[in-house]
């Protein structure tokens, strides 16, 4: 008994190298398009269908290739004579494999690990190039001329399946760290002890000083080229490498005289340049060989689309419309991929802007999503809206993955505002000019996770006076702040002025957005993160034992409102202590927050309160964006940026991170 059915089989027998030549361009297409949007777009379904794609494409081709090769073998096997107009076409098809294994100038690698997997490529890249010239060999006749216009298309399939090669290579580890180091010259003020006890005795002796050290580009030069002038020191964060202090204090000259707006608008471009070094074949399109080969592959692909239209056109033997079809549509697709690569990459790219700066060109391309992930805790325990449920519920539970989907499922997306920005850039500005150049980053008390040595049972103690210490662990520490902010906002909210509003609407948002992190991305932390190995058990047991003292709740005022007073007067008891805490803290701090509106009045009060939050949360985010590595923050360029890696590139640029030497 035949499972498959022999009418199915001979269909297949003569649809299969089809169908694989168009689901390989189709990947393609797919590919090169969603390579670009992945740099500024962070929606799942994008990095779901890309990362199908990616790991497909090389598959496909290759499967493609092995049927190609195996039908010609078939074929001379069987009948020992000269291959028909059709099976000539059909080779015809292997160069284009070749040239789809290349992948597109926006898609080289899909996640940082790739570049390092450059030597298994290279191998492929031996195997394949043989397998089509095998195929070419099998169905090379003397006198055809699809034969002869066979021979241009190997060449540019040769030729872009070694761009990928050469640009994995040149974006792996080593190779960076290589190119990092040979580029490193000596300075005079790499010797930071000498120079520390020059700068010091010159303020002893009545000398006004200021820092004098620039980058290698001039301060009133375009927002690019400052970008551009800091790529060395951006590479060497990303491989957390021990820079130079002369890094540093270039860097800290000239970020000092930034407005928030350029200061982040120049990290947004290094972020960019980043993405193209690991992520597309941008680094080999600046090459001195880079332009030519994408000229001359282009020039090719074209003049053959040219010859083979007159070709068939001349040819007295009849093609197959199917194999002219999927011919035309290979060749037409090729250029276009190329035209769109060149529209796209090429000529908005930060790198090919550079010498168009001084006409003021600069690009309209957004470089990362400009979003925050927001995701809340009290979202989860009170649902005001009923949300969608999620689908294919059992299907997803069986691949494991439906708690990782839940939780993408509850996060919303939201732009970050630029007061948000300039809180950020102003809070880091001023410890740059507080810390000394021979302190340790690492014991900045601004840097290190809030702390106290005081009960939170103590109602005459603020909040940051009454917190648990947590002994720098980051995890508990977000759980416990993200607690406290939600319940505060809830219950504050409707009594805002208009002139704290916004400040207390971007602490929730950094609250919201560290919270996300810390469930979805707990990696980018580095450290000993909390440990939520059940997530939903944690969410669960939190809501049982609030619906046991606050029954029948149907909003997050009420919600709130009524748990602060049942904490306050010890109705409710948390199995978790840290959850207790955090709710104790909250119910302390509500009854602070009314004795001294009473004595200061109610909107000064509240501005205190927020302010103090404010402090915190913005050392919580110092405190995680040092402590986290580049390799992380690399890996999350290609969905779509995070909030945290700009951050923590404007500390290194303050010189706020452990990345430099200490005197």
């Amino acid at each position: 008994m035949k499972v498959i059915p022999p009418g199915f089989r001979k269909l297949w027998k003569e649809w299969d190298l089809r169908v694989m030549v168009l689901l390989s361009l189709a990947l393609q297409i797919i590919l090169i398009v969603l390579g670009r949007r992945r740099r500024f777009d962070s929606r799942l379904w994008i990095r779901i269908v890309a990362w199908s794609a990616y790991l497909a494409a090389d598959s496909v081709a290759t499967f493609a290739l092995g049927i190609l090769s195996g039908n010609l073998t078939d074929l001379f096997d069987e009948h020992a004579k000269a291959l028909g107009a059709n099976t000539e076409l059909e080779a015809f098809w292997a160069p284009f494999l070749l040239l789809h294994l290349g992948g597109p100038d926006t898609t080289t690698a899909y996640a940082f690990e790739d570049n390092e997997l450059w030597l298994r490529h290279f191998l492929k890249l031996i195997v394949q190039t043989i397998i089509a010239f095998y195929v070419f060999l099998m169905a090379w006749t003397g006198g055809s001329r699809l034969s002869m216009l066979s021979i241009p298309m190997f060449l540019v399939g040769l030729i872009k399946y070694g761009e990928r090669t050469w640009v994995l290579w040149s974006a792996s580890y080593e190779k960076l760290r290589q190119s990092l180091f040979s580029s490193t010259r000596p300075h005079p003020y790499d010797d930071i002890e000498f120079f520390t006890k020059e700068y010091y005795l010159k303020i002893t002796h009545g000398y006004v000083t200021r820092p004098t050290l620039v980058s290698e580009v001039q301060l009133r030069t375009e927002k690019l080229l400052r970008a551009h002038g800091c790529l060395r020191l951006t590479k060497g964060l990303f491989l957390d490498a021990a820079l130079r202090s002369r890094d540093r204090d270039s860097s800290k000259s000239v970020f000092r005289n930034l407005s928030f707006e350029d200061a982040f608008k120049v990290i947004e471009m290094e972020l960019g340049m980043v993405y193209d070094l690991l992520y597309t074949k941008a680094p080999l399109l600046y090459t001195l060989w880079g332009l030519p080969f994408r000229l001359l592959t282009f020039f090719v692909t074209g003049c053959v689309l040219v010859l083979f239209t007159f070709l068939q056109r001349s040819q007295k033997q009849k093609y197959s419309k199917v194999d002219l079809c999927v011919t035309f549509s290979l060749l037409v697709v090729a250029i276009i991929l190329e035209i769109y690569s060149a529209v796209f990459m090429l000529i908005p790219s930060d790198q090919f802007l550079i010498w168009l700066t001084r006409r003021c060109i600069n690009s309209k391309s957004p470089r990362w999503s400009r979003k925050m992930c927001q995701l809340s805790l009290l979202s989860f325990i009170v649902v005001e809206h009923e949300p969608k449920p999620l689908p294919c519920r059992k299907i997803l539970k069986l691949l494991g993955i439906e708690k990782k989907l839940e939780k993408q499922w509850w996060v919303a997306y939201e732009e970050v505002p630029e007061d948000l920005k300039e809180v950020i850039f102003r809070f880091f500005e001023e410890k740059a000019r507080e810390t000394k150049p021979w302190e340790s980053n690492s014991k900045s008390s601004f840097i290190m996770v809030p702390r106290a040595q005081g009960n939170v049972d103590d109602d005459d103690k603020l909040i940051t006076e009454a917190a648990p210490n947590f002994e720098d662990d980051l995890g508990k520490s977000i759980l416990f702040w993200h607690i406290i902010t939600e319940v505060f906002y809830c219950l504050d909210e409707q009594i805002f002025e208009a002139d704290i509003a916004k400040h207390c609407e971007s602490i929730k948002q950094i609250s919201r957005y560290m919270f996300y992190l810390l469930l979805v991305h707990p990696s980018m932390f580095s450290i000993g993160v909390l440990d939520l190995s059940s997530f939903e058990y944690t969410v669960h047991r939190f809501r049982d034992e609030i619906q046991e003292v606050v029954p029948n709740y149907h909003s997050k005022y009420a919600a709130c409102r009524d748990l602060v007073k049942e904490v306050y007067y010890s109705k409710f008891r948390s199995s978790d202590r840290l959850l207790y805490d955090a709710s104790r803290a909250a119910a302390s701090l509500r009854k602070n927050l009314g004795e001294q509106a009473q004595a200061q009045g109610q909107g000064l009060a509240l501005a205190e309160k927020w302010n103090e939050l404010g402090g915190t949360w913005l050392k919580i985010l110092a405190f995680a964006a040092r402590k986290s590595k580049g390799n992380q923050h690399g890996q999350q360029l290609r969905r779509g940026g995070e909030l945290l890696t700009h951050v923590w590139l404007l500390m290194a640029h303050f010189g706020l991170t452990d990345h430099y030497p200490m005197s």
